[in-house]
């Protein structure tokens, strides 16, 4: 069989950084992972969506020698766009087989494979979802300006405003949290850092980059981050509890952990899995990337590959 007679399918997650591209058989052996622009639909506009989307399928076909026709899109917000994005995916690249899933899904099948399972994210933002007996629902994940407890913009906010509190008097027990604080800033006086923080630090994501330093000074013995992380472990085991209970499950759930916080953050995922196994559940770290949970879809929806067997395909990133 030569390599034009070979059905190879596509796997794309695409985010607003940037995208990852992932060829494979139908099996589930990877062929081949190469990094794209990004495709976030609402960030770029129809236009430039088009221009990155033209990028990847040049690049498919200049530089694979395969028959390149079923592609699985993973993409944050998509079903919002759905009509407007899947035409564009069509004409750019020249095929009909083409699934497009949020980002949520494609999280959800890297964990679980597509089994009956929950999973609770916290990277920039959090939230939980889970499936059961063909049921699905999600908690949290409503934005930084109303929700995202628990996550690693939530986590940094607190922190900060633990930081200030600490200065004034209003809590004790900060001094470790404090030195990394005026270190990781470039300050000398925590009254000196507001203007840092207003000029550098105004956006959620940069916000979130202070969630590390919770995590590496609770580890140290401090106690003010310490408690930050077990606060964001209750408010994460809340949004599963919502799902849990909205689903029915009855006998003992399984939830995986995902998200840059909690695979990050190894004291983290410890306080997070006490939370969560305190109501008779399992709990486990999953760091089985988003593509992945392409490939997993395709194998399950298109090849007919039951989730025991994909449990069996390890896809080598």
């Amino acid at each position: 069989m030569t390599h034009k007679e070979q059905r190879i399918a596509v796997a794309v997650d695409g985010g607003g950084s940037g995208s990852r591209i992932l060829l494979f058989d139908k099996k589930g052996q990877v062929l081949d992972l190469f990094k794209g622009p990004p495709l976030n639909y609402a960030a770029l506009g129809r236009d430039k969506f088009e221009e990155n989307v033209r990028q990847i399928s040049l690049k498919l076909k200049t530089s694979y020698n395969y028959s390149l026709e079923d592609f699985v899109f993973s993409l944050a917000g998509s079903s919002k766009f759905r009509g407007e994005i899947l035409p564009i995916l069509a004409k750019e690249l020249g095929s009909k087989r083409i699934w497009l899933i949020t980002d949520i899904e494609a999280a959800y099948m890297a964990a679980t494979r597509g089994r009956d399972a929950i999973i609770v994210s916290s990277g920039t933002g959090s939230f939980a979802y889970g499936r059961k007996s063909g049921k699905e629902a999600r908690a949290g994940g409503w934005g930084y300006l109303f929700d995202d407890e628990g996550s690693a913009y939530w986590i940094g906010r607190e922190l900060l405003r633990r930081i200030f509190m600490c200065y004034d008097g209003r809590i004790g027990g900060c001094e470790i949290l404090r030195e990394k604080f005026l270190e990781h800033v470039g300050v000398e006086k925590v009254e000196d850092s507001l203007s840092t923080l207003y000029r550098e630090y105004n956006t959620p994501y940069r916000i979130a980059q202070f969630s590390k330093l919770a995590c590496e000074a609770a580890a140290q013995g401090d106690s003010v981050a310490l408690s930050v992380l077990e606060d964001a472990a209750r408010e994460l085991e809340k949004l599963v509890s919502a799902v849990e209970s909205r689903l029915g499950f009855t006998e003992k759930v399984e939830v995986y952990g995902v998200g840059s916080v909690i695979t990050n953050c190894e004291l983290f995922a410890r306080i997070l899995k006490e939370r969560i196994e305190e109501k008779e559940r399992i709990f486990s770290v999953s760091t089985t990337p988003t593509v992945a949970g392409c490939v997993f879809y395709y194998l399950i929806r298109v090849e007919g590959i039951s989730p025991e067997e994909c449990w069996k395909i390890n896809i080598e990133i």
